[in-house]
């Protein structure tokens, strides 16, 4: 009998193989025409032998988390290493809430309820936010402030199970979609009467005994989460026709992210649970809604479990701050550590965190704190984490695109948007838009040229940019890196920026540019338009580093409503990389495209 390649899993393989068994054999002979009974009999054993091996191949591949694809096998997967993937999470937005009254009034004190709403109208779409506690605020003069409230976006719901002891199979599942499991909250009711206990989710198992009044969550098929309780040995066991009520929030997720405007929709109460009258609402925006995130990807899940597992709970390692990160702020959308040691003077005894959040350039103050906050639990009792903002360094594209309009009716802007289209694309996928991020000119010039057939070739320069937020009415020095060297040009400045106003021209819009290695202030004749140089030495620039420094400057006003200024300058090189805290963005909503039929 000839030796037989079991490995060949491919269907021709598997029919060859058989031909080759039977032509050792002496008993059939019609095995290689095809059409033939036996030929026909040949195909179906490949076909079944086929399907088989291709279903035990999949079978094997959903045993292990780096190859699985079913997102219930990942997350099971993930479930051994002690990892729970992130659920969807809701924005968070921080407001001052006034009420006044219209009348006088007795009341002490007023209650903002668990649930209370916020509504915002946000790109179309109406957003409903509320407060996910009991928020209390004194009376004073008829007027009660809420100073800082946390409201998150989606609806309050609630589930309620009854304990059967007699059942071995009952679950407590919760049922509905987008659930944030940050914000669930299980009360029990101990043989189903009026005396309730909160218990807490338990992340792990330290600490946990018999005694511990917690529970767990998971999420199991189709997306849905599971509430277990405990069996007497890790939690307490809950007793018969004991009820458990579950509260939760659905989110839509990082759709209302950037929402800054409420109206108030909810109820209120004074201390005897009566809700006033006649009042004033007045809502005021602290910071706007951010944080929102979908649920885990599987992808994401394959990445994140295992670097979570290295981490044992406990922050040590670059990888272990990054894991811990990213589980406690889900809207993560790249980070770098880096120690004290590395700064310039060093700083012992700190780690620096730079975080680029999903949807916004920065954090807020307030989720700063929140994070750091999370963080201390798992923080060596001798370092002190510290998150600084990242240095968002902006790549702005001017690009003319030729295309052949023989061989298309497109039009122009029909050509724009796709190549528009094919960058952001690109971007997704690419390692350009991070921490250490590198753009590569070629890769970017290409995509463009491969938008469309039709496409013939492009012309694309480049412009770094880098937003810096001024110290108004105080005298200042500033130093802006972009870490690329400048096209140093005997004839044109390399450097320009946005109108901002000094102490010294109160009056007039004034700009910066370079002159011969110096920075230079001017600003525009309100007749002519031409450049009236104000100062003819405000700061350096440094072509071969990259460096801006600005000396005594005194701003009294930005460019913008956030008072940011913006300073644009050429690369000497086409290809731009970032480095450490410094985040790479490719800035294609400022960046200008520009169709020709050839």
């Amino acid at each position: 009998m000839p030796y037989t390649q079991v490995a060949n899993l491919d269907f021709d393989d598997i029919k060859t193989n058989l031909k080759e068994y039977l032509r050792s054999q002496n008993d059939f002979t019609d095995y290689d025409f095809e059409g033939s009974a036996l030929a026909t009999l040949i195909d179906t054993l490949a076909y079944n032998t086929y399907y088989t091996a291709f279903n035990t191949n999949m079978v094997v591949n959903e045993l292990f988390i780096d190859s699985a694809t079913l997102r219930d096998n990942v997350v099971a997967l993930a479930k051994q290493l002690g990892y729970r993937p992130k659920s969807a999470t809701s924005p968070t937005a921080y407001i001052s809430f006034t009420i006044t009254y219209t009348n006088a009034t007795t009341d002490k004190e007023l209650n903002l309820r668990k649930g209370t709403g916020f509504i915002s109208n946000f790109d179309n779409a109406i957003y409903n936010y509320v407060v996910t506690s009991d928020v209390k605020a004194s009376v004073i003069n008829g007027v009660a402030t809420f100073s800082n409230v946390p409201i998150r976006e989606g609806t309050v719901l609630n589930s309620e199970f009854v304990v059967n002891t007699v059942s071995k199979s009952q679950r407590f599942i919760l049922d509905n979609p987008n659930i944030d499991t940050n914000t669930v909250k299980v009360t029990v009711y101990p043989g189903g009467g009026t005396f309730n206990e909160p218990y807490l989710l338990a992340d792990n198992i330290l600490g946990v005994d018999g005694n511990s009044k917690v529970f767990f969550l998971d999420e199991i098929e189709d997306e849905r989460y599971e509430i277990l309780m405990g069996d007497g040995v890790l939690g307490k066991k809950l007793d018969n026709n004991t009820r458990i009520d579950v509260s939760y929030l659905t989110t839509s997720g990082p759709a209302s992210n950037g929402v800054k405007a409420f109206v108030f929709s909810g109820v209120i109460e004074n201390e005897n649970g009566v809700s006033p009258n006649s009042f004033t609402p007045s809502v005021t925006s602290v910071t706007p809604a951010s944080g929102g995130e979908e649920i885990e990807t599987t992808q994401k899940i394959k990445y994140t479990a295992p670097k979570a597992y290295g981490t044992q709970d406990r922050a040590v390692t670059a990888n272990d701050y990054e894991a811990i990160v990213r589980k406690v702020y889900p809207a993560t959308s790249d980070i770098i550590i880096f120690g004290g040691e590395d700064q310039d003077p060093p700083q012992y005894g700190k780690v620096f965190i730079s975080l680029k959040p999903t949807d916004a350039s920065y954090l807020t103050s307030l989720t700063k704190s929140q994070i750091i906050s999370d963080l201390k639990k798992y923080v060596i009792a001798s370092v002190e984490p510290q998150i600084v903002d990242p240095s968002i360094l902006f790549v702005e594209m001017t690009s003319k695109i030729y295309y052949n309009g023989g061989v298309t009716d497109q039009t122009p802007a029909n050509i724009r948007d796709k190549a528009i289209s094919a960058i952001q694309s690109y971007l997704l996928t690419s390692d350009t838009e991070k921490f250490n991020g590198k753009f590569r000119y070629s890769k970017f010039v290409g995509v463009i040229d491969d938008a469309d057939k039709s496409i013939n070739s492009n012309l694309t320069s480049l412009t770094m940019r880098k937003d810096f937020y001024p110290s108004l009415n105080s005298t200042f020095y500033y130093e802006v890196c972009f870490q690329n060297s400048f096209d140093e040009d005997c004839d044109d400045p390399v450097l320009s920026s946005t109108a901002f106003r000094v102490t010294e021209y109160p009056n007039f819009d004034v700009y910066v540019e370079d002159r011969s290695g110096k920075i230079v202030l001017y600003r525009l004749d309100t007749v002519t338009g031409e450049k009236v140089v104000l100062d003819n030495d405000i700061g350096d620039i440094d072509y071969v580093r990259g460096e801006l420094k600005m000396y005594n400057l005194t701003i009294i006003k930005g460019s913008f409503f956030d008072n940011r200024i913006s300073v644009r300058v050429k690369p000497l090189s086409n290809d731009i990389k970032a480095m450490r805290e410094v985040y790479l963005d490719v800035d294609v909503a400022n960046s200008s495209f520009t169709a020709y039929k050839e």
